[in-house]
Parts: C-alpha cells; sequence; structure tokens
C-alpha cells in the first residue's frame, strides 16, 4: 500500500548552518517546503523561529563582528529577491523595497558596516555591483555590467571586492574593484575556464577552485596579476566543489570532491594528510561552516534515504545535531526509502553515460516493472546520490527510475560538459535512447511500460523525446521544458539570454539547430500521454514555452493535461503546489503506465 501523495510533502529538512559570533549558537533554515530562519544552540538543542514569512528564505549571512543576519526572500518564486535584516534583539526588517529588481548578496564589509552585492535595478538585462552603508542604507554604484555577475568575497583589508562574471555554463572571469578609486582590474586567464567559490587567501592572493589547465575543478592558488594557479589540492579525476579554511590561523582545511555523483568531505591540515570523515550518509555534503574557534565544522549531508539534515565535526568525529524528526509530520516509514546504485551506459558514438537506477522495494509484477526515467535541468548540473521526495514518492508507487547524467552534465571532468554545446546538441537525445534501450532490456524491467519526465532543459529533453523519439515512451511529464529555443531566448530574462544563447545557439546564427531540435517544430510525431506543469511566475523559461506546446497538442487532438500553477516559479516550492504536482504525477503515470496492474 502506498503512502498518500500529500504526506511526502510534509517531510522538513534544516541546511545552511552558520555559528554565532561567540560560537555557542548555531543559526540555519529548516522547514518543509518554505524553509524559515532559526537558531538553536550548537548541541542542537533550544531550536527558536526567527522568521516566518509566507515564502521560501533563499540564503542567509551573519555579519563579521556580531550576530545581526541577512536572509533574502522573493515573491512566489520569481527571482527578484529582496534582502532582510535582523539585529539582535529587533525584529527583522527590510534592507532593499523594489520587487521588480533581483539582489545578489555578495558579501559583508570587515567592520560589518557595509554589504556589497549585485542588482539589475538600473537594467534588467545587466547585474551592477553596489555597496551599500547599513548606517544609512545609502548604495552606491561601483560597476555597471557586465552581464551576469556577482560580489564572491571582500578582503581582510576592506580594500577591494572580488566580482565573479559568468560568461557562460563552461566559463567564468574574474573581476577586482578597488573601492577607493573604483577602479576594476579583469584576472587574466589564458583559455576559457570556470572558477567557483574564489575568495581571498590570507596573504592578500586569490584562492578558489578552477578547471583551468585541466579537466577537473582544482583547489588552487591564483595570481591576480598574471592569471596563473598553483594546485593546493587535486584529487585524480574527481572535482573539487567546495573548501573551507578554518579561522584562527587556518590550521585545518575542509575539502569536499565529487566521486561520481557521491561527495567526499577531508578536514585536516592543508599542508598534511586530510582524513576523509566517515559516519555521515552516503551522498551529498555541502555548506561547510567553521565555528570561530577553528575547532568545530557545521555542515550539511544528506543521502537518497536520508532527508538534509546537520551535522557537526569536532576532533575528527562527527555527529548529527538533534532536530526533530523530518518525518515526523509525513507519517512515511523510512524503511521504504530505496537507495539507488551507479550504472552505466554506451551511447551511439561510444561515449559513456552514467546514471543511477532505482528498483521498488518487494517483487516485481508479472513481466517486470513499470519504470520512468528522469532528466535533470541545467544543462551544466549533475543528478546526485541527494534526497529526492519525488523519486522515492514514485518507487513507493511502484515505478523502477533511471536518472541518466547525459553528456553536459558537470562532475565528469571538462570535456564530458561540453560535449552538447550547440550544435552537438542532438547526440543528447542518443544517450537518452541509449538509456531507454539500457532499462529495457532489464530484466526487472516492463519495456513496454517506460516512461520520461525531467525540468527546465530536462523538459527539453522530455518534449525533444516525445517528438524525435516516438516509439520509445507509453508516457511523459514536463517540468517547464523549453519547447522552441527561438522563443525562449526572445521571452527569457533578459539578463540570462546572451548566457543561454553561448550554450544553445544563437537566433539567426543557429536557426537550422533550432529547426532540427525544437520539439514544437515537431509536434506532429508525438504520441505519448503528456502531462506539463508550469508556474506563471518563472523567469527562466516563461509559461509561453508550455502554453505553445500544450496549444499545438490540443490542435492535433494529442493527448495532453497541463496544469498551470499561480503564484509558482522556476521550480514547485510551496506545500499546496507540491501537493498538486505530485498528485498529478502520481495519477498521470499510473494511468497510462500501470493501468490495472
Amino acid at each position: 500500500m502506498s503512502f498518500p501523495t500529500d504526506a511526502w510533502v510534509e517531510i522538513g529538512a534544516a541546511t545552511t548552518p552558520l555559528f554565532s559570533k561567540d560560537g555557542a549558537t548555531i543559526f540555519h533554515l529548516r522547514g518543509a517546503g518554505l524553509p524559515q530562519v532559526w537558531a538553536m544552540d550548537a548541541d542542537g538543542g533550544n531550536a527558536r523561529a526567527l522568521s516566518a514569512h509566507d515564502e521560501k528564505v533563499a540564503m542567509l549571512r551573519r555579519a563579521p563582528t556580531d550576530d545581526r543576519l541577512i536572509w533574502g526572500i522573493d515573491a512566489g518564486g520569481d527571482e527578484r529577491q529582496q534582502f532582510i535584516i535582523a539585529e539582535p534583539g529587533a525584529a527583522p526588517r527590510p534592507l532593499t523595497a523594489a520587487p521588480h529588481v533581483m539582489h545578489d548578496f555578495g558579501a559583508w564589509s570587515p567592520d560589518g558596516a557595509r554589504i556589497a552585492y549585485a542588482a539589475n535595478d538600473s537594467d534588467e538585462g545587466r547585474f551592477d555591483i553596489s555597496v551599500m552603508d547599513l548606517a544609512t542604507g545609502t548604495a552606491t554604484r561601483l560597476l555597471e555590467g557586465p552581464g551576469q555577475i556577482s560580489v564572491a568575497a571582500w578582503s581582510a583589508d576592506g580594500a577591494r571586492l572580488l566580482a565573479v562574471e559568468d560568461h557562460s555554463s563552461t566559463e567564468q572571469r574574474l573581476w577586482l574593484i578597488d573601492l577607493a578609486t573604483a577602479a576594476v582590474a579583469k584576472v587574466p586567464h589564458p583559455e576559457p575556464a570556470r572558477f567557483a567559490a574564489v575568495r581571498f587567501a590570507a596573504d592578500g592572493g586569490l584562492m578558489g577552485l578552477t578547471d583551468q589547465g585541466s579537466d577537473w575543478m582544482r583547489l588552487c592558488r591564483i595570481d591576480a596579476a598574471n592569471g596563473a594557479v598553483g594546485e593546493v589540492y587535486a584529487p585524480a579525476g574527481r572535482d573539487v566543489e567546495a573548501w573551507s579554511l578554518a579561522p584562527e590561523g587556518g590550521r585545518l582545511l575542509a575539502t569536499i570532491e565529487n566521486d561520481r555523483g557521491y561527495a567526499v568531505l577531508r578536514v585536516g591540515p592543508p599542508d598534511g594528510a586530510r582524513p576523509v570523515v566517515e559516519g555521515l550518509p552516503q551522498g551529498i555534503v555541502a555548506e561547510l561552516a567553521w565555528a570561530p574557534d577553528g575547532q568545530r565544522l557545521a555542515f550539511c549531508a544528506q543521502g537518497p534515504t536520508a532527508p538534509p539534515g546537520l551535522y557537526l565535526w569536532q576532533d575528527g568525529a562527527v555527529r548529527p545535531l538533534v532536530r526533530p524528526d523530518p518525518l515526523a509530520e509525513a507519517g512515511i516509514d523510512p524503511a521504504s526509502f530505496v537507495a539507488p546504485v551507479l550504472v552505466e551506459w554506451r551511447s551511439a558514438d561510444g561515449t559513456a553515460i552514467p546514471g543511477w537506477f532505482f528498483l521498488p522495494r518487494g517483487p516485481a509484477p508479472a513481466g517486470g516493472h513499470p519504470a520512468v526515467m528522469w532528466v535533470h535541468g541545467g544543462p551544466a548540473s549533475q543528478t546526485r546520490a541527494n534526497f529526492r521526495v519525488d523519486m522515492q514518492m514514485l518507487l513507493d508507487h511502484g515505478f523502477a527510475v533511471l536518472m541518466p547524467n547525459i553528456r553536459g552534465s558537470t562532475g565528469y571532468g571538462r570535456a564530458y560538459l561540453l560535449a552538447d554545446e550547440v550544435g552537438l546538441r542532438p547526440a543528447c537525445l542518443d544517450d537518452i535512447a541509449a538509456g531507454h534501450a539500457w532499462l529495457a532490456a532489464r530484466p526487472e524491467i516492463d519495456a513496454g511500460r517506460i516512461g520520461i519526465m525531467g525540468q527546465s532543459y530536462g523538459g527539453w529533453a522530455v518534449l525533444a523525446a516525445l517528438t524525435l523519439l516516438p516509439d520509445l515512451w507509453q508516457a511523459a511529464v514536463n517540468y517547464y521544458g523549453i519547447a522552441d529555443f527561438a522563443t525562449l531566448l526572445e521571452r527569457t530574462g533578459k539578463w540570462r539570454a546572451a548566457h543561454r544563447a553561448r550554450e544553445y545557439g544563437a537566433p539567426g546564427v543557429d536557426d537550422a539547430l533550432f529547426d532540427a531540435i525544437s520539439p514544437l517544430r515537431h509536434v506532429d510525431k508525438a504520441q505519448a500521454p503528456l502531462l506539463v506543469l508550469h508556474g506563471d511566475r518563472d523567469p527562466r523559461v516563461p509559461m509561453f514555452e508550455s502554453d505553445q506546446f500544450v496549444e499545438a497538442m490540443e490542435l492535433r487532438q494529442k493527448p495532453v493535461r497541463y496544469e498551470r500553477l499561480t503564484y509558482a516559479g522556476h521550480g514547485f516550492i510551496r506545500p499546496d503546489h507540491r501537493r498538486r504536482v505530485y498528485a498529478a504525477v502520481a495519477e498521470h503515470f499510473t494511468i497510462h503506465l500501470r493501468g490495472a496492474d
């Protein structure tokens, strides 16, 4: 007997830990669906809520000098984030009040008197860098554009800002801003490269993650004058995805590396052996936060069968922090959760395609389990070993699940990431077709009952599979996917159109490619029943993409159901939306894949 779809909405999570200035308190985000700001003692006790918004709190930062907090909320997932500040003993109050503007928090000044951030207030298509004086609320614009740019760090001497321009999914650029003169200098790099988690080092130089000169993201020192990089930590055949140096002289270094989608946490001296931290869920580790004494490290960990929770490392040992049972409100037995296995198949050109494979608990029905392939968004993203409520719900309803990381995914090196750029994109469909063949050949699977679903770019993959590989699928679910690349680039948020065109192709240049791979132009071939879900406040893939595809299906009397969600963005966050979405997905696949089984 499956759990009700409503129950899955009630599973809670705890993320984003930050120590108080004295190390006695841990601030964090907690909740199911719309997480809020909480505080608790450093041992996990005495939890208390600090915010009560009817919106998701999306980020949380503490001042370097005291326990003032800044967090961000938008309106219905529209990504136009506003800042809220909470001073000890006072009610939270807004720092920004421009609901049409996107605000991206960057850094506190070392003395805690100012903040640096990016916002598209002067031109919707461009982010500028500004500094706000918190005492007066006065903002000073330092840099106009270019494009998508954000503040990464403020130097310890208070003299400089480090900014990162997100030029494309495969190239970021570093900029240094002198606060006294507003002079801007680009950090040179000899070739396109990715940069992430770059900060000022103790000596005033730069340190961060980059794949410059490598296929993999490594922790490197970066010379701001000439762009030269020197390795600090570079595990063979793996990306380093996060790092944090402890305060109090930096005697301890924590790094997280990506092992085929599993996270590996190491803690130890920067120039010595750093053992792997054991005792965590086999899954994902993120959000490293040192206590002020440099001896304790808090972080978030989760796995396919373990919802996100907070953990504490100290003296080589790790333990979970006390919190309410995340499943208490849901009434779901954790023994029902299923862990995946890593699998691999070969695409048409011989490329190895990795994926995660889940089988439902219990015996398969006669002929095998019905199955669903889930394709992630991005495409510069990766399906990881994290806790997926929606996948566990499908498993609980008797569906096997295959989650591929098709070419263009992160986590497998730069060459794999670049393998879907512009004119190479049709090969992604070969990866999906080969994944279907691998799935259909499994003895536990009913080859005649396989569906596909995905979100955003993965929604494009669903619609492309539905129209360009129509004989393979018995049902499809599209979350806010791309129907036509030309109309997407015309209507997506102005701040991201050029960024997306560098990966997808440009109108007027790549029209033949758009004609070949845009699902709307091949809708006549669609056969499988389709469920489409989209939010009306989505700034990335506007609802027009789904509107036009559904209209084309209906005109041709193709089987389609459309769920248009009001006050929803690029993702279904609100509990009422998730109840509706989960129920619709479970019903769609039950009718069209399980039938009377």
